[in-house]
């Protein structure tokens, strides 16, 4: 380990050990010896190879209009906390941080417990914590992708997914498409015919939607087609009069036509599970399952939306758990072949129907942040060693 001093008026770094210099962050950047500390300098601990320290790993998030950062803060005080305990920087970017080879960043420096401003070099690595997919769409955000490219700098998740693309990127591989339920995209009302009739019950969800939002469960009956909301639910003399009352919405933007499959209970309530993963090595591992017990009204599981949690060892024997990795293994693989990026981690919602069969739902590229302590805590350990894996990765390439 080293100490390395960040001087907030004069917005230098210096170190008191190596009268050669140290170097850190992507652009091997000088950090002078000094004899001693200067005032009005902060100490920060970081891990030390050869004449380099760090790494220095950027967390790319949204920019606010008063020049800071927006994001859930508690997330980011949380990864850039852990980074620090194993001797990384950490610090808060966004697309207007980066001027020339200088950044303009954020960190949560514990010994205050306040967040400060800093200038550091570029980062050897970038984790995206972009909050919403408009601001991925802007063009503040491809500007800086293609930067980090390139300067050669590592950057993962590269994206929010497309529940589209992900369903047909999966079809690709023989064994995850077997566990897929059946899915199609819907443009017309011919397509809502077609799947009616193969499955009587179907969800309507958006390609682009999250935690139940914009979620439809459609149902036929003898008096017609009754439409479940988490927020309730409408009944429709047919199917016709169903769709002219939506179909701006459906044919102007991406939303999946989905079998709804008759699902495994407990408690008399579906349920399905959250499995988080992290690339370890040479492929993608189970971090933790999370399981989600569906509302009164059963459209959704998410919590926010009538939900609940249980443990996983309620559930446990009912999943066979080599076949879950397998799954995680092979979904991992064939997202990081098709879309020739680096995906660091996911999460799967999966399901298990009342024979038996396994289902996946959905496929996020940002995975929500679980109530559950030991998958909380084991999921941030995962994603500090791969950040700091990845970071070093790019060190040694300089």
């Amino acid at each position: 380990m080293s100490t390395i001093y960040y001087h907030i008026e004069k917005k230098k770094w210096y170190q008191c050990e190596e009268t050669n210099g140290l170097i850190f962050g992507k652009t091997n950047t000088m950090i002078s010896y000094v004899g001693s500390c200067p005032e009005q300098s902060l100490p920060f601990f970081v891990n030390k190879a050869g004449n380099m320290v760090g790494p220095l790993i950027g967390i790319l998030t949204g920019s606010s209009k008063d020049n800071t950062f927006i994001g859930n803060l508690k997330v980011l005080k949380r990864i850039l906390t852990s980074l620090q305990d194993h001797g990384a920087l950490g610090i808060v970017i966004t697309p207007k941080s980066i001027k020339g080879h200088l950044v303009e960043a954020f960190t949560f420096y514990q010994p205050l417990q306040k967040w400060i401003k800093l200038q550091t070099p570029l980062p050897n690595a970038v984790y995206n914590r972009i909050p919403y997919r408009h601001m991925e769409e802007s063009k503040d955000f491809n500007d800086i992708i293609s930067f980090f490219k390139k300067e050669n700098i590592s950057f993962f998740n590269p994206h929010f997914f497309s529940k589209w693309e992900v369903q047909r990127i999966l079809k690709k591989n023989d064994f995850v498409q077997r566990f897929l339920p059946e899915t199609t995209l819907l443009k017309h009302i011919s397509d809502l015919k077609k799947m009616v009739a193969k499955h009587q019950i179907l969800y309507i969800k958006s390609s682009t939607g999250h935690k139940g939002i914009d979620l439809y469960r459609l149902k036929t009956s003898q008096n017609g087609i009754i439409v479940e909301t988490p927020h309730g639910k409408q009944s429709y003399p047919t199917l016709t009069s169903f769709w002219e009352e939506y179909k701006d919405v459906f044919e102007t933007n991406n939303y999946l036509l989905q079998e709804a499959i008759q699902a495994d209970t407990h408690g008399g309530k579906r349920y399905d599970l959250r499995i988080l993963c992290h690339y370890r090595d040479n492929g993608h591992f189970i971090s933790g399952i999370g399981v989600r017990v569906a509302g009164e009204n059963g459209v959704t599981t998410h919590v926010p939306n009538g939900g609940s949690i249980i443990p996983y060892q309620f559930v446990r024997d009912r999943f066979d758990e080599a076949l879950l990795q397998k799954l995680v293994f092979e979904i991992g693989r064939t997202l990081m072949d098709e879309t020739g990026e680096f995906i660091g981690e996911f999460s799967i919602d999966l399901g298990r129907s009342k024979n038996g069969a396994i289902f996946i739902y959905e496929i996020n590229s940002k995975p929500m942040v679980f109530d559950e302590v030991d998958i909380h805590q084991k999921g941030l350990e995962n994603l500090t060693r791969l950040l700091i894996m990845e970071a070093n990765k790019t060190a040694n390439k300089t």
